[in-house]
């Protein structure tokens, strides 16, 4: 992922070739379409699914 994504968000769970990133802080509107449109790109750069969660939501089961 670029370089600023990574300083926003981490890689919280890989299943089922879905890839879960969230924020590593509460993000203001800016920084969030920001962040999305960053990860949206990469998604269909890579053709891999890639899901921003909110910063507050917990997936849980993550391994």
């Amino acid at each position: 992922m670029i370089e600023l994504a990574r300083k926003k968000a981490e890689k919280i769970l890989e299943k089922d070739g879905v890839i879960y990133f969230k924020a590593t802080k509460p993000l203001t509107k800016q920084e969030h379409e920001q962040l999305s449109d960053k990860v949206r790109y990469e998604s269909e750069k890579t053709e891999l699914k890639i899901v921003l969660v909110p910063f507050s939501c917990d997936l849980g089961g993550e391994e």
